[in-house]
């Protein structure tokens, strides 16, 4: 009980910190959308966002090693086998830049030819589009090789470090967007120059910090041989999903580049980086479980494991539903507002049908935490990617026919819904946990919270006219109407009565 309380309250801590951080990259990430979109404009935008995302494609690697390694050092650490976290460690330095010399060359010869003779581009910003390229391949290079000492720093929950490193991060971004205006470069490769400086500078401060904080951390070959195939094996099985999941967005992407050209492309820039400002929350939470979950079930305690599980499932889709709620209803006035009234054709629709899609995954990402804790990948692997990919040939045959931009984001919704449906039987062929439970301590709870909250606030929007005022009341409203069900819904009579002696305390009533 000690230990729990113990890990618990590293839990909040840490949640805490991560949630001080994505407020801030939050504020400053919206502020840098708003001036690159009128500084570059809408075409150098949408080609930024489409090279960009292209070149991201090929991350899925990266991301799919980087959950494999943290996983390892958490297994490692939950076992107790400190000594063997320096096997993983050396495995990922000798894993991710295997992967960062093969992703170099994907790119610089396929990824090259795909961007001079596929994309559709206005030939007057070709040289623009092929620096903005070489810019991207770099950075991404440099963020494969961040993984080994990123994983260490979340494995061992030095939460507080992070944090100031994304902070920073986003302000040197400012700091380069601020500046655009009174460059007489081309703008566009100015742009891309910086945003590769920025991600050199990431890495050497968390190259430093493991140096200097993890003295049982050191580069030894030899050390890390017996993780080099387990780990491996593990992230190929995670690569389906990061290869489904990666196709879902930047595959989709390029579909809409070649029906429609970048101006759609712009419109859908806009609604992704509302929905990663957003998602960035969520992924706060998983982020802080992940460890103790791993650990958890390394340590044989499934009881702590499936409380965090279902915790993790209720916050995240709470904490996104309350974020994205005002933003749904008021989406209109709140992109005027923010883009000035620059506003690319179809960024309304899109962004409220990314959020619903958003909605829809949070509540499959814990399961899948759990999977990974387990280690049993293959058929859950396999199968969900199969689901998810089915998404481009649906969406693929409706543009065909004729459909308008909007068809592959309804689609998009559906087969999410279908995805979280299978997900929870594959997680139930290598986990005991119970459907009922799941149903009636997650599923229904989430669905109660979305529809209880949301006739006040439509009806308080049909009331008053568009603007300011409204968008406060209608805001303030929808915040206040989930927190309370959340706290009536979500949460159980011990954790309300513990919540409210918890307000007392601070409140010192």
């Amino acid at each position: 009980m000690s230990d729990n309380l113990v890990n618990n309250k590293r839990l909040a801590k840490n949640t805490a910190f991560l949630y001080a951080r994505m407020l801030l990259v939050l504020l400053v990430n919206l502020y840098i959308t708003r001036v690159v979109l009128n500084s570059l404009g809408v075409v150098d935008y949408g080609i930024y966002n489409v090279v960009a995302g292209f070149v991201s494609m090929f991350a899925f690697m990266n991301t799919s090693m980087s959950i494999g390694i943290q996983r390892f050092y958490n297994y490692e650490k939950g076992k107790g086998n400190y000594q063997s976290q320096n096997g993983v460690y050396n495995s990922a330095l000798t894993i991710q830049f295997l992967i960062g010399v093969v992703t170099l060359v994907l790119l610089e010869t396929f990824g090259f030819w795909y961007i001079n003779n596929i994309m559709v581009i206005p030939e007057d910003r070709l040289f623009a589009t092929n620096s903005i390229f070489q810019f991207s391949v770099f950075s991404l290079f440099l963020v494969i090789m961040q993984v080994p000492y990123s994983a260490a720093i979340m494995a061992h929950e030095r939460m507080d470090f992070y944090a100031i490193v994304s902070i920073f991060d986003a302000l040197c971004k400012l700091g380069v967007v601020v500046a655009i205006p009174y460059i007489s470069l081309d703008r566009l490769i100015f742009y891309g120059t910086f945003i590769a400086l920025v991600s050199l500078i990431d890495l050497v401060c968390y190259y430093i910090y493991v140096r200097r904080n993890f003295k049982d951390l050191f580069f030894d070959f030899c050390c890390g041989k017996k993780f080099f195939q387990p780990m491996f094996s593990f992230s190929i099985w995670n690569l389906f999903d990061m290869f489904a999941f990666t196709m879902k967005g930047q595959g989709l992407n390029v579909l809409l580049n070649s029906f429609f050209g970048p101006v759609v492309n712009a419109a859908r820039g806009v609604a992704a980086q509302i929905m990663a400002a957003i998602q960035g929350f969520s992924s706060n939470i998983v982020t802080a479980f992940r460890p103790q979950l791993v650990e958890s079930y390394a340590q044989g305690n499934y009881q702590r494991a499936n409380r965090l599980m279902f915790s993790m499932s209720k916050i995240s889709y709470s904490l996104l539903f309350i974020l994205s709620l005002p933003i749904i209803l008021e989406l209109d006035y709140i992109l005027s507002l923010w883009l000035d009234g620059n506003v690319p054709e179809y960024t309304a629709v899109f962004t409220r049908l990314v959020l619903i899609d958003m909605l829809v995954n949070s509540l499959n990402t814990p399961l899948s935490q759990v999977v990974q804790a387990v280690g049993k990948l293959k058929t859950y692997q396999m199968v969900r990617s199969v689901v998810i990919l089915l998404i481009l040939p649906i969406s693929w045959g409706t543009l065909k026919f004729g459909a308008d931009p909007t068809a592959v984001f309804i689609v998009s919704v559906f087969v999410s819904v279908i995805n979280q449906a299978v997900s929870m039987y594959l997680l139930r062929r290598v986990y005991e946990y119970s459907y009922k439970n799941y149903v009636f301590n997650v599923l229904l709870p989430c669905f109660l919270l979305t529809i209880l909250s949301l006739p006040i606030p439509i009806l308080v929007k049909s009331l008053i006219p568009q603007g300011g005022i409204r968008l406060s009341i209608t805001s303030l409203l929808s915040v206040g109407i989930c927190i309370m069900l959340f706290f009536l819904l979500m949460l159980t009579n011990g954790q309300r009565k513990e919540g409210i002696r918890l307000i007392k305390t601070k409140l010192q009533l």
